[in-house]
């Protein structure tokens, strides 16, 4: 393993070049914004207002600009208005929440003792939040798991406990793997490519926002069709497709705060150039997209035989997909990332890190 420090001062400085990332997705569906953006503007802030205001540590102006409405418009166009309403309070409890112990601004960020009781009362909140059998209230609650805590209630009214348990599962794996991160992160180290894949496999937090898909869209998936072999390899790769899209976009943004738990400093070698990571990384993406569309293609054809679970199928996955390509275009956007001004005309990016 590299240290941090070593590589923060190799990197800096050097020219980061990323192409028009957007070409690798133009057979999938156009992305597109849900209709209740405005609105869901409005809700996003009131929310954001009424939770910094009984919790001073919460960074109001910053929580303000990441426009969180625009991230849950994009990659859930088609949820209608109070769905819409529960997906943006599990988005900005993510934010906030991973936010806590980030190396920039958490209060929990140097306190691993205290933010591993802080991840286990979250897991206890979460799985009454979900109205799982057996779980009881859990009393009183932080403001920001108050946001899950909200989201839960409106969540599990709707959807049927298997898609619920489903949604724990993976909220529970992104916890252990955040853990996991944070650990990493004080130890000062940086891990090996495959290593920080497997890590990042859960941080990307991608099966959750796929378990909640067919709550998005507003159809009854049937059980038998989230059982299918196909929807963990289509998962996956959208956690790929993820880490590919979102790390070297945020390579700038973490340098800035010395650290550097990223895919592209885990491909960097004495040997290797930045220009050839970011050579690798593309190939890389390009192979998740290809393994994406074979595994979407096998899954569909499951029910060929039958018009009505053909289409949703179809919708599935195309849902999927706009995890992607929605991160993706809200990367490119926010100001949480501060990349607009450094976006060539044709969509390629460059930026001193």
């Amino acid at each position: 393993m590299a240290s941090q420090a070593a590589t923060i001062a190799a990197l800096k400085g050097q020219t980061l070049r990323i192409p028009n990332l957007a070409t690798l997705f133009q057979a999938w569906p156009p992305q597109t914004l849900n209709k209740h953006y405005q609105e869901s503007v409005t809700f996003t802030t009131d929310t954001i207002l009424k939770i910094a205001a009984i919790a001073p540590g919460l960074q109001l102006e910053r929580r303000l600009r990441d426009d969180i409405g625009l991230l849950a418009c994009l990659w859930f166009p088609l949820a209608p208005k109070l769905r819409l309403e529960a997906l943006v309070l599990y988005a900005a409890w993510v934010i906030c929440w991973d936010d806590t112990f980030d190396s920039e601004e958490g209060n929990l960020g140097a306190d691993f003792a205290g933010a591993e009781r802080w991840r286990d009362r979250t897991l206890a909140i979460a799985e009454a939040a979900l109205n799982l059998p057996g779980t009881s209230p859990v009393g009183e609650v932080d403001p920001i798991n108050g946001m899950l805590v909200d989201f839960g209630r409106r969540y599990a009214q709707e959807a049927p406990l298997h898609e619920r348990q489903q949604m724990y599962d993976e909220l529970a794996y992104y916890i252990s793997a955040c853990s996991i991160e944070q650990r990493m992160r004080l130890s000062g180290t940086v891990p090996g490519f495959d290593d920080y894949m497997l890590l990042r496999d859960g941080t990307v937090g991608g099966g959750m926002f796929c378990a909640l898909a067919p709550y998005a869209i507003g159809r009854d998936v049937p059980r038998e069709m989230l059982s299918s072999p196909h929807i963990p390899v289509l998962r996956k790769q959208i956690n790929l497709l993820i880490s590919f899209i979102n790390d070297p976009l945020s390579l700038k943004k973490e340098l800035d705060q010395d650290c550097v738990l990223n895919v592209v400093s885990a491909l960097m070698t004495p040997e290797t150039t930045l220009d050839d990571a970011i050579a690798q990384m593309l190939q890389k993406l390009k192979d998740a997209v290809q393994q994406f569309d074979e595994a979407a293609r096998e899954f569909i054809s499951q029910f060929v035989h039958n018009d009505n679970l053909h289409s949703l199928a179809r919708e599935l996955v195309d849902q999927y997909r706009r995890i992607a390509t929605g991160l993706l275009e809200f990367t490119l956007k926010s100001p949480r990332y501060k990349l607009a001004e450094h976006l060539n005309e044709d969509g390629s990016l460059e930026v001193v890190l």
